[in-house]
């Protein structure tokens, strides 16, 4: 099993050796596990913040070589948070929604790389990593956010 401290401990060590932004860890607001995503998402599941609280305890989100994932607060000066895609995504979805495929509603974003969107689908639990120009195409499919970060993790280590 893929211990998540094990991940952030070696995504900080990587991010300092090539220095990349590797947030600092924040508190959870317990509040957040009645977070409407709206769409046909609704209120996350539980274990999708169980999952999400231990990564931003650890580390509040990273961006590393052109790879990001979204913390739940804004850093850098500008709206990059977990919040703010997904509220863009629930605008779209309900001014425009001819712009999204059927999965978009089910599916949180979580970041996102040079070539794909990083996902939570809510229908099955996994942990998504979805090519941004054919949706259907997932290179990466986990159960948890540590295994995840892991694939996510080598792929950043490959392109170095």
């Amino acid at each position: 099993m893929i211990e998540m401290y094990k991940i952030v401990e070696e995504l900080i060590l990587l991010s300092k050796k090539h220095e990349y932004d590797i947030y600092p860890p924040v508190t959870f607001p317990e509040d957040l596990y009645s977070y409407n995503f709206g769409r046909s998402i609704g209120t996350a599941p539980r274990t999708f913040w169980l999952q999400y609280k231990a990564f931003v305890e650890l580390a509040d989100g990273f961006h590393m070589n052109g790879y990001y994932l979204y913390g739940i607060d804004n850093h850098d000066y500008y709206e990059n948070d977990l919040f703010s895609y997904n509220t863009e995504l629930r605008r779209i979805s309900e001014n425009a929604s001819s712009l999204m495929s059927e999965d978009d509603n089910y599916l949180i974003q979580i970041g996102a790389s040079s070539l794909d969107t990083f996902t939570y689908d809510v229908r099955n639990g996994k942990w998504q990593s979805r090519d941004r120009f054919q949706y259907d195409n997932l290179f990466i499919s986990c159960d948890t956010l540590a295994e995840f970060l892991a694939a996510v993790l080598a792929d950043i280590q490959a392109t170095l």
